[in-house]
């Protein structure tokens, strides 16, 4: 039995920048001491993990034209008028990632 050699996260990261870079994925895996199997399923983990999320939006129980309610699995998140709006995205994908 061989023991699975244990990556990192940057390497991972490496692999798949190399790749969608527009280097096959047989020779960077090669190159990098990575079986083809693992850098496919890394390359389909971050195709999963870069697709976009869903929040519904909830009616708040005091209307607003200023303000909205987004629901992201059991978390509910009050978007105020002049949101930043990277911060936002970023709140949506950590709780889309919990859920």
């Amino acid at each position: 039995m061989h023991a699975e050699a244990v990556h990192t996260a940057e390497q991972r990261e490496q692999l798949i920048a190399e790749v969608q870079a527009g280097e096959a994925v047989p020779v960077v895996a090669a190159r990098m001491g990575v079986g083809a199997s693992a850098a496919y399923l890394w390359l389909k983990e971050a195709r999963e993990a870069s697709k976009p999320k869903f929040a519904r939006l909830v009616p708040a129980s005091t209307p607003s034209q200023s303000s909205m309610l987004l629901e992201i699995g059991r978390a509910r998140v009050l978007v105020e008028a002049g949101f930043d709006a990277a911060l936002l995205r970023q709140v949506v994908l950590a709780l889309s990632v919990e859920s």
